[in-house]
């Protein structure tokens, strides 16, 4: 019996949602080698961690992008309440300075080429 026939909707999906986009980026930070507790309050591993989410997730999925940012951080670091104030802080000083931004299709295609010949060549 194939169950995929029976729909998940609303608050299912977008739990399915967030789970799945969570781990993209915790792979993609492990891949890079850069799960290090140095960058735990390290703003431009924030600013990485906010483009990537603002990559991933588009405005149909309907989830909030900066509880996503928590779980990641929670995840990946275990955060204190202090230290929560001050990444919600931080989030709001990069979006107010516009340092959190979709990238653009060219550099995309760029980048997953360099990548490609540097796993493939080096």
């Amino acid at each position: 019996m194939d169950l995929s026939i029976v729909s998940i909707k609303n608050n299912l999906r977008n739990d399915i949602k967030n789970h799945e986009y969570k781990t993209k980026i915790i792979n993609r930070v492990k891949e890079l080698g850069l799960h290090d507790i140095k960058y735990k309050l390290d703003s431009e591993f924030l600013s990485l961690i906010c483009n990537l989410i603002e990559y991933l997730v588009s405005s149909k999925d309907k989830l909030n992008k900066k509880e996503l940012l928590m779980l990641i951080y929670q995840e990946l670091f275990g955060l204190t309440e202090e230290e929560q104030n001050i990444i919600n802080k931080n989030v709001e000083f990069l979006h107010s300075n516009k340092q959190i931004k979709k990238l653009s299709y060219y550099k995309l295609f760029k980048t997953g080429i360099l990548e490609w010949i540097k796993r493939k060549f080096l």
